[in-house]
């Protein structure tokens, strides 16, 4: 056997166990919360505010409604009670409650709109607080599944430990070193290249025909010439 092809089968484990590790990470960060989640959270929180301070509007609203209302009523039952003798007094009196009708009536509008704006909060409120739900409902859906799909890929990363510890023990120290060597420097960890079409299969530099020999006969190994890769000939 070349002894680029053992570095290859190495290589194929090692590919595996770093897309296994990958994924791992990958759910392991999606089972600590869900941006789903989170957003709606947010906005729960966002509308809820705006709802209490809504809710808030809305009462001093109708205090002063009703202020305006127990004022008026005073000043009619002076009037009418011929409580007032002065004419001065009662014209004054007339003109005040005459205001008091007009402040009512604008503090009877700022009311309606107040009520508006709470029960627009109110929705916005009970809508977000559904979707909140609903996204909670998804992520522990999704959680039950991921935690499937990790116990599974714990299984498959100890077998394939198992079966890198046995491909290791039967390669020569220098070219285990020599592959590790190569493997750190690549931001994908592949250290071994097939050649495909005369050229090298990660970076497509093409190879000379002495190089392609040196490949494919394995007694030494085959760099390429652009990426430093151990080459596999075929």
């Amino acid at each position: 056997m070349a002894r680029a092809e053992s570095l290859f089968r190495l290589q194929l484990i090692d590919s595996d166990l770093d897309a296994a590790r990958k994924r791992v990470k990958e759910i392991d960060a999606a089972l600590t919360g869900s941006p789903a989640v989170k957003h709606a959270r947010t906005q729960l929180a966002d509308v809820r505010k705006a709802r209490l301070e809504a809710a808030a509007a809305l009462k001093f609203a109708e205090l002063d409604v009703q202020a305006l209302d127990e004022k008026l009523k005073s000043e009619e039952q002076r009037l009418y009670a011929g409580l007032i003798k002065s004419p001065k007094e009662m014209v004054d009196t007339q003109h005040e409650i005459e205001s008091l009708k007009r402040r009512r009536a604008e503090a009877e509008e700022r009311e309606l709109s107040a009520i508006d704006q709470h029960d627009t909060a109110q929705a916005d409120e009970i809508r977000c607080d559904a979707a909140l739900k609903e996204a909670l409902a998804h992520f522990e859906g999704d959680s039950v599944s991921l935690r499937q799909e990790r116990a599974k890929l714990a299984a498959h990363f100890n077998a394939q430990v198992e079966m890198r510890n046995s491909s290791v023990a039967g390669l020569p120290k220098g070219d285990l070193e020599t592959y590790m060597a190569v493997r750190t420097k690549k931001p994908n960890g592949v250290a071994v290249a097939m050649v495909k079409n005369d050229a090298c299969g990660q970076c497509g530099q093409e190879l000379s025909s002495q190089l392609l020999q040196v490949a494919r006969v394995g007694a030494v190994f085959a760099y390429c010439p652009s990426c430093s890769r151990i080459l596999r000939g075929l």
